[in-house]
């Protein structure tokens, strides 16, 4: 079996915030099946950690609600593919920290 090379990382960047949402925008990975977000309310994302995924081609914007108001959280992003059924996954992004509005 061939090894399969894991895609290239992403960056998120921009953050737009609003009242319980934020939006996270970054540069689109060619040839990839989806992304995955991961979402934490502390810098080694030990705390209230969700991973969403996004399983589209082309997005490169997602927007993460049921956030709380005033809250700071962190975010990173990671491009996939998948071969054979298993999904190979790029290393992540640079964490963001952004802080959702009153």
């Amino acid at each position: 079996t061939a090894v399969v090379s894991p895609p290239k990382t992403t960056k998120i960047s921009k953050t737009i915030a609003k009242k319980k949402s934020i939006t996270l925008k970054w540069k689109a990975v060619k040839n990839v099946k989806g992304y995955e977000i991961q979402v934490a309310t502390d810098k080694k994302f030990k705390k209230n950690k969700k991973t969403i995924s996004v399983n589209k081609q082309k997005a490169n914007s997602y927007i993460v609600k049921k956030l709380k108001a005033k809250k700071t959280y962190f975010f990173k992003v990671r491009a996939y593919i998948t071969k054979n059924g298993k999904k190979t996954y790029s290393s992540w992004s640079a964490v963001k920290k952004v802080r959702v509005k009153k």
